[in-house]
C-alpha cells in the first residue's frame, strides 16, 4: 500500500491493531458523511407570499445553468440547495448567474463567471430551464437563454449556432 494509509495493512512494522482500526473506522465514516452530503436531494423552492396559489397559475423554474437566482428583487435562491423554483406566472424581472470553465488564455483564473437579467413572462403550467453553452478558440462567445420546456422554443436569449 502507498501513501498516509499504508499503515493499515502493515501491522509488522509496529502500529498497533487498536490504531489501525480507529484510523480505519475514522476514514468510513469520512466516506458515509461525503457520499451522505453528495446524494442529498435539492428541494423545490415557492417564491410567493402567504397561501400557495393554485397550481393552474403556477409556473416551473428548472435552475439548469444557474447556479443562482434573484427573482424580482426578492428571493435568491441557490442552486445548491434548490433544483426547481414554483412561483405565479406574469411578467418577472430575473437576475441569474452561470460560470464556465475556461481557457488561462480568456480569463487567467480559468473560470468566467456571468451575471444576466432577463425580464421574462412566464406562463402558468408551464416549465422553463435556464441554459448556458459557449463557443471556443477564436471569436469566444457566450450564449445564455431561457426555454420553454413545455410548449418548446425560448422565451428569452438565443440558442449558440
Amino acid at each position: 500500500m502507498m501513501g498516509g494509509l499504508a499503515f493499515l495493512g502493515n501491522r509488522s512494522k509496529g502500529v498497533p491493531k487498536e490504531q489501525s482500526a480507529v484510523v480505519l473506522a475514522l476514514v468510513l465514516l469520512l466516506l458515509t458523511v461525503l457520499a451522505g452530503c453528495a446524494g442529498a436531494p435539492k428541494g423545490v423552492y415557492s417564491a410567493h407570499y402567504g397561501a400557495a396559489p393554485p397550481e393552474n397559475e403556477l409556473a416551473t423554474l428548472d435552475m439548469g445553468a444557474a447556479y443562482e437566482l434573484i427573482i424580482d428583487e426578492r428571493y435568491c435562491v441557490s442552486g445548491r440547495k434548490y433544483k426547481e423554483v414554483r412561483l405565479p406566472a406574469g411578467a418577472h424581472q430575473i437576475w441569474w448567474a452561470t460560470g464556465f470553465g475556461v481557457s488561462v488564455m480568456v480569463e487567467p483564473s480559468g473560470y468566467a463567471g456571468f451575471g444576466i437579467v432577463s425580464d421574462v413572462s412566464l406562463v402558468a403550467g408551464h416549465s422553463f430551464r435556464f441554459c448556458a453553452d459557449r463557443t471556443n478558440g477564436h471569436g469566444y462567445r457566450v450564449y445564455h437563454l431561457i426555454e420553454d420546456m413545455t410548449a418548446g422554443g425560448v422565451v428569452w436569449g438565443e440558442k449558440k449556432p
